[in-house]
């Protein structure tokens, strides 16, 4: 390959960045890419140039995984990617708010023995898991992924911080290497192809609240009468509430399978935990984390067959003649 030359000159690193691309897109484009990347640096201040830098390296990435735009897994991952982000949200508003009020109690209040600078670290530590999952919701919401996806990036790197602090063992670490493929999903995925049109924006509030609300209720009023805890039954009622996503991307009259591909995608984090259990776990214990997992994934099964049956239902109506009458 020849070297790309050109009269603009790039910074250094942008250089070595630009060297991440492939070799036959930069020998294609290498001079554009400098060029752009020259005159959109020239004279900005060092944050605005590190959000260059970060954009290169991203479309690099993108390249280099075939997740561009224009490739189908960047259709699957742009389908994933705000699906993972609401129920990450939802997740962390079950975990918020009914610990909220017994937080705020803890620091009027302190125990003798630990005193307030125990409880407002504990403070310190729920927030920094569920806040930032929330704000990148809420920025997301408004229609600016590419925000809400640096505040997406930022809430899995403080949740995978908070759980290695608090100690690592199989389901803690199956719940840290979630949170790390839901940021990655969030990075990833073509921030042109993510849905967020008004209906893309109520579709991802909608999941984080039916996540978060229906199970807050349950454990508050009806978790003595549960024969398990609403933590355990929590990634059943993730598949549950993102089984109508599902069915909408694959029996609408404009059906999108990589998209509905990314909706499964987007679950399966919140299935990491119990595969890490069952990683570790004596071979006895595989099978009921098997039946477990098929639990989870049972009502994406269902919206599947409903929409193999809605489209089998429309060919067979489309095939039939028309009645003379």
């Amino acid at each position: 390959m020849n070297d790309v030359t050109t009269g603009h000159d790039a910074p250094r690193a942008g250089r070595l960045l630009i060297g991440l691309y492939p070799a036959r897109y930069r020998s294609a484009h290498g001079n554009d890419i400098h060029a752009t990347f020259a005159e959109a640096t020239e004279g900005r201040t060092r944050s605005a140039v590190l959000r260059e830098y970060r954009d290169l390296a991203t479309h690099a990435l993108r390249l280099r995984l075939r997740i561009g735009p224009t490739d189908p897994a960047g259709r699957v991952l742009a389908g994933a990617a705000p699906v993972a982000l609401a129920l990450a949200a939802g997740c962390a508003l079950y975990f918020l708010l009914p610990g909220l009020r017994e937080l705020v109690h803890r620091i009027r209040y302190p125990y003798p023995n630990l005193g307030l600078g125990h409880a407002v670290l504990a403070a310190v530590l729920q927030l920094a898991r569920t806040a930032p999952w929330l704000l990148a919701l809420g920025i997301a919401v408004t229609g600016r992924w590419r925000a809400a996806r640096i505040a997406g990036v930022a809430a899995a790197l403080l949740s995978a911080g908070v759980q290695a602090l608090s100690g690592l063992y199989p389901y803690s670490a199956g719940q840290l290497a979630g949170m790390a493929l839901v940021g990655a999903l969030v990075l990833l995925a073509p921030a042109g192809l993510v849905d967020v049109t008004q209906r893309g924006r109520w579709e991802m509030a909608g999941l984080a609240l039916a996540v978060a609300l229906p199970v807050i209720a349950a454990d508050r009023y009806t978790a003595q009468y549960l024969p398990l805890p609403m933590l355990v039954l929590l990634p059943i009622w993730l598949g549950t509430v993102t089984a109508p996503a599902l069915l909408g991307r694959l029996a609408g009259r404009r059906r999108d399978p990589l998209r509905a591909v990314g909706v499964g995608l987007g679950t399966l984090p919140w299935l990491m935990p119990m595969t890490a259990v069952a990683a570790f776990d004596p071979p006895a214990r595989l099978r009921p984390l098997l039946e477990y997992a098929g639990a989870c994934v049972a009502p994406l099964g269902v919206a599947l067959a409903v929409a193999g049956a809605v489209q089998l239902a429309r060919r067979v109506r489309a095939t039939d003649p028309s009645d003379p009458a």
